[in-house]
């Protein structure tokens, strides 16, 4: 089978040898003859046959044991069992099948296909080319070895040899569900989202009871609408087969993501019970442990991955928050330096190591980590609040107290993906040569835009969108130098384009600013609903939709929001409490009200969101009228231009002046 050029020169000769350096090890003695299978192996075939076509590979991998017990000489028997295998994704127990039956005498031409795809599934990818590149497989086989060389090829960072192999795949069968399901996570891998969706469909229509399909539907669905939409794929997928490990483990994670981890913990343990051995499910048990604060049953659980998971970033994170949680500062800045090499544009992650670099006494290179964030626009307000505190713990007062107050006015601007370092000049020229290269023209257009110039940057978004129909990136793009322009309506059209590929909370903050802007309020709350509905456990979502409610006074629905909230994060969220001050003070709950606001003053006293909301709870008591018209006139000085600020002191020195009155009457 040829896939391009660069493949013509594998030969058979080097093919066999490899194979035989294989299999040789583990074939049987010669004097072993093959068997048709006796009365009692054929009855466990005919079940096991029967399990695959509804989707069982468990009991049909049941069955098949009993077969080859009946009769171990039965090739047939061996055969399927690996097949069956492969399925369940063990590829030693596939190779293991193999092996027997070529050494019962079983041509390894007629497997090369299924053997290659063990391979790839122990990861020697190498030696899975080497069966794949074959010259004697037979045709019926070509497709599937075709498909497995695509997702070898994939797994090697050779998309240029997936693309060929995929369709190579598609021109010998384009009705094969899996292949469709392989091509789909291709594409996504590839930026093109809209593609795999159409992949993934296909596989679906051609084979509705398809586990693998209905499963990544579902992990698209969750990654282009939230994660509540991919559940009923999930629960489709498992009526088919209930004990599916990776299916029940994309289930069991989402759960969890979700803030369901009753359930989750439910299905780990099945999952375990199933697979003793299953790093994730161990993992996930871990997670709910750390949010618990239980970190030594954290960590013990962490310890059954038995190091499968420590290079993810997920892992890492758990395994900084335990180090941290058990007060291992240096050991958590380890994990959490990891970390931010993995995922370098990670703000929680650079948040995170700061926060263990300050603990541990080291400010200067907790200051130097959120440097560039900090530097930029978009930096968030702890990351600010951090900087300053390690600012003075390096004597640099003044500095800090600049950091602080671009932290307290909550006005840090809108996150920039890219904050170019290269010369404007050497961007344009970059971009000249390469018009379609999104990852040359994209700091481009962010330079351009950081820049002020949203002509220019959005002429480039809007080429960029064009050659990239299927990204969601390229149409943020567009909405990000549209609104820069103040052009709201063609932002909302870009990004209704990127909510059809992914409905992402970048996506949604963005979509509610643009509403907003055009005093489409009501538009903006369905917005959040729809959002929400799919991701109830989203902070973002969750914070405009009590922001939203506040400002329509709704104070109940609002304080329920945000006592989820701070239940949640904690109370060092200056706005969070400060939002509750204020859906108190609108319920006549005075008490709570300056409970609430003093803790967020405490957090950001220098902020006037918080100086004005606390003044408006004090001033609600009437016990403290002074105090309010204090902390109300410092917003006012702090921000001097917002009239709601002014309105509020006019209105607490009039409650002051009656006050003084009735005291000396």
């Amino acid at each position: 089978m040829v896939f391009g050029s660069s493949l013509k020169s594998r030969g058979k000769t080097i093919v066999i040898s490899s194979f035989l350096a294989l299999s040789l090890s583990a074939l049987p003695s010669a004097t072993q003859a093959a068997s048709e299978g006796n009365e009692d192996a054929r009855e466990a075939f005919a079940q096991a046959q029967d399990f695959r076509s509804r989707g069982d590979v468990r009991s049909a991998r049941i069955a098949l044991m009993n077969a080859i017990k009946s009769d171990p000489q039965w090739i047939d028997a061996r055969v399927l069992q690996a097949e069956v295998l492969l399925k369940l994704f063990d590829g030693i127990g596939a190779q293991a099948e193999l092996d027997k039956a070529i050494g019962l005498g079983l041509d390894p031409s007629n497997v090369r296909h299924l053997y290659g795809h063990a391979l790839q599934l122990q990861g020697k990818f190498n030696k899975a080319k080497d069966q794949l590149f074959a010259d004697d497989i037979p045709e019926q086989s070509q497709a599937y070895a075709a498909r497995i060389m695509g997702r070898t090829a994939l797994q090697m960072g050779d998309d240029t040899l997936a693309s060929q192999a995929f369709d190579r795949a598609i021109q010998l069968d384009a009705t094969n569900p899996d292949l469709w399901v392989d091509i789909a996570r291709f594409r996504a891998g590839s930026g093109d989202q809209a593609g795999a969706i159409a992949a993934v469909d296909e596989a679906v229509k051609l084979e509705p009871q398809n586990i693998r399909a209905l499963q990544y539907r579902g992990e698209l669905l969750r990654f282009q609408f939230g994660l509540g939409a991919a559940l009923p794929w999930f629960e489709r997928a498992l009526q088919i087969d209930p004990n599916d490990v990776a299916l029940l483990t994309e289930y069991a994670a989402t759960l969890g993501d979700m803030g369901r981890m009753k359930d989750m913990l439910v299905i780990a343990r099945k999952i375990i019970a199933l697979d003793g051995h299953n790093p994730r499910a161990y993992f996930m048990q871990s997670v709910l442990a750390a949010r618990a604060g239980q970190y030594k049953l954290a960590r013990a659980l962490m310890l059954k991955t038995e190091g499968r998971l420590d290079n993810l970033a997920s892992a890492l994170l758990v395994q900084g928050i335990i180090e941290h949680g058990e007060g291992n500062h240096n050991a958590a800045v380890d994990k959490f330096r990891r970390l931010v090499t993995v995922q370098p544009q990670n703000r929680r992650a650079q948040n995170l190591l700061a926060r263990a670099l300050y603990l541990a006494g080291d400010a200067e290179d907790a200051v130097m980590v959120l440097k560039p964030q900090v530097n930029a626009s978009g930096a968030e307000p702890y990351a600010l609040w951090l900087v300053g505190r390690a600012l003075e713990a390096l004597g640099n007062r003044e500095e800090a107290t600049g950091v602080f107050n671009r932290a307290a006015i909550h006005n840090v601007g809108e996150p920039g993906a890219f904050q170019p370092d290269v010369p404007m000049n050497v961007l344009a020229a970059e971009a000249s040569r390469n018009p379609n290269n999104a990852r040359v023209v994209i700091p481009y257009i962010r330079a351009l835009y950081n820049a002020g110039n949203f002509e220019a940057a959005f002429s480039q978004a809007k080429r960029l969108q064009g050659s990239n129909p299927g990204a969601s990136d390229a149409h943020i793009l567009v909405a990000d130098t549209a609104m820069g322009r103040g052009d709201y309506d063609e932002a909302l059209n870009a990004l209704e384009r990127a909510r059809q590929i992914r409905f992402s909370e970048p996506v949604m903050l963005r979509i509610v600013e643009a509403l907003r802007a055009k005093g489409a309020m009501q538009q903006s709350g369905e917005v959040l609903a729809q959002y929400l509905n799919y991701n109830p456990s989203s902070v973002a979502g969750l914070r405009w939709m009590a922001y939203s409610h506040l400002e329509t006074e709704n104070w109940e629905v609002a304080r329920y929001i945000l006592e989820n909230l701070r239940k949640r994060i904690g109370e060092n969220d200056a706005l969070i409490m400060a939002g509750l001050a204020q859906a108190y003070t609108g319920l006549g709950q005075t008490e709570n009200a300056i409970a609430a606001g003093r803790i967020a003053y405490r957090v950001q006293p220098s902020s006037p969101v918080v100086s004005h909301l606390y003044g408006l709870a004090v001033l609600a008591d009437g016990k403290r009228t002074k105090d309010a018209v204090d902390l109300i006139k410092k917003a006012v000085e702090i921000a001097p231009e917002n009239i709601a600020y002014r309105h509020s002191l006019t209105r607490a020195y009039a409650v002051l002046r009656e006050t003084e009155k009735t005291a000396k009457s």
